[in-house]
């Protein structure tokens, strides 16, 4: 419908997505070479703002109108049209539960930067140990906010944080493995070093595939029971996305099935199995390494307690 209007002097062409909504938003395409856009008012206020980026074939700019600024999200890649479409009908769908254009304007930009950070670290959707790993967090994450319903703050994961999670100078690092796996792979120099962390824990989750087991989307689903409230639970929901989540992931989300067979928790310290900077040669910037979960033994701890100790922000 809009490629049918004529051009005229206006830089973009419009078709209001739905005037009972509280956010003004706007299928449009750019006049100039008619590339797909979603075009939103907002008022002519500082509060809400976005920066600027060019990320995965789309670009976020501005452009002024009258009597408000006009946030643009433009398809600049051809290609990805399809992602396209998927994202710009997921931030609409996320700011119709606002109540006001206020509390849209800001869902919509919320979602719209953990999109942002999506198309930044992934390409595709997440892969079986992608998935696998994932789990392993949600199963974490699900013990500690029974604990304490404000730990979803702690899942730093999804923000590039340097652990899994921390909260008050105690961190944990989580990883999984799925079946009779007895290594642990680690991923850079920085994992385990407990350098400015108070205290810091490996946590092994052991998981295996079971038919009748949960799978990622029944997991998603138990968290999303205990969180506190709507903007709690619309969070998480963003949080999945930053950590490569797709909304329309059907297939991360309904395979593997597993159960959970252990979660074990060792304490890193100085004589714990594991390699720093200060231990490779200069001019090595970062490796990849494997410990032996045999050789963990000794550091083993309590698992309830640190939970406890981490919930409790070390209070």
């Amino acid at each position: 419908m809009l490629a049918r209007e004529q051009s005229s002097k206006r830089r973009y062409r419009t078709l209001r997505l739905a005037s009972d909504k509280p956010l003004n938003a706007y299928a449009g395409m750019r006049a100039a070479d008619e590339a797909p856009c979603l075009v939103v008012e907002m008022n002519d206020t500082t509060e809400h703002v976005a920066s600027n980026f060019e990320v995965g074939g789309m670009r976020l700019s501005y452009a002024r109108a009258e009597p408000n600024r006009l946030l643009v999200l433009s398809l600049e890649d051809p290609t990805r049209l399809d992602l396209f479409t998927t994202i710009c009908a997921d931030v609409v769908d996320v700011s119709d539960e606002a109540a006001d254009q206020l509390d849209a304007l800001r869902s919509f930009l919320t979602r719209l930067d953990a999109w942002r950070i999506f198309l930044r670290e992934h390409q595709t959707g997440l892969g079986r140990g992608e998935v696998v790993g994932l789990m392993g967090e949600l199963k974490v994450l699900a013990a500690l906010l029974r604990l304490d319903a404000e730990c979803l703050s702690t899942w730093r994961s999804p923000s590039d944080g340097l652990h899994d999670f921390e909260r008050g100078g105690h961190s944990l690092e989580v990883k999984t493995t799925l079946g009779s796996a007895n290594q642990l792979g680690i991923s850079n120099l920085d994992q385990l070093d407990t350098a400015g962390v108070r205290r810091l824990d490996l946590i092994h989750v052991r998981l295996a595939e079971l038919q009748n087991g949960p799978n990622l989307g029944e997991l998603i689903g138990e968290i999303l029971t205990i969180l506190p409230s709507a903007s709690a639970r619309q969070e998480f929901e963003n949080a999945l996305l930053r950590r490569g989540l797709m909304p329309d992931d059907s297939a991360a989300r309904t395979s593997p099935r597993v159960e959970l067979q252990a979660m074990t928790a060792f304490t890193v310290g100085p004589s714990f199995p594991r390699i720093l900077h200060s231990d490779v040669p200069l001019g090595v910037v970062d490796a990849q390494y494997t410990v032996d979960l045999q050789a963990l033994r000794p550091f083993a701890c309590d698992l309830g307690g640190a939970f406890e100790s981490f919930a409790g922000g070390g209070i």
